[in-house]
C-alpha cells in the first residue's frame, strides 16, 4: 500500500501583495522626493506657496499619490500669466523625480514576469 500526498501552494496572491506594497512605497517615496525638490526650486516671497506643496496619500490603496500646491496662485507661477513669466517648479521636480521613479516601477515590472 502506497500513500501519495501533495501540495502545492499557490504564492500568486503573496507575490501580488509584495509587488503592491513595493509599489505603495515607491509611489510614497516619489511623491516625498518630488515635494522636497519642488520646495527647494520653487520661488520663495512669503513662503505661502513653498509650504502650501504637500503630498495626498489617500488614495494609496488604488496605487496612486499627489504632490499639490494647496496655494489659489500656484498654477500662476508655474505657468505665468500675461503680466507675469512662468517660474516652474513642479514640472521640474516631477520630471526629475518621475525617471528614478519609472525604473524602479519597471524593476518591480520585470520581477512580477519573471515569476
Amino acid at each position: 500500500m502506497s500513500i501519495t500526498i501533495e501540495t502545492t501552494i499557490d504564492r500568486s496572491k503573496l507575490v501580488t501583495q509584495a509587488l503592491q506594497e513595493a509599489a505603495k512605497l515607491a509611489i510614497t517615496k516619489a511623491c516625498f522626493d518630488t515635494q522636497a525638490k519642488a520646495q527647494a526650486i520653487v520661488p520663495v516671497d512669503t513662503g505661502n506657496l513653498k509650504n502650501s506643496i504637500q503630498v495626498d496619500l489617500s488614495e494609496l490603496e488604488e496605487l496612486s499619490g499627489e504632490v499639490v500646491p494647496q496655494a489659489e496662485y500656484a498654477v500662476y507661477v508655474e505657468f505665468g500669466t500675461s503680466k507675469m513669466p512662468a517660474q516652474p517648479y513642479m514640472t521640474p521636480a516631477a520630471e526629475e523625480v518621475g525617471a528614478s521613479f519609472v525604473e524602479v516601477m519597471e524593476r518591480l515590472m520585470a520581477a512580477e514576469l519573471g515569476n
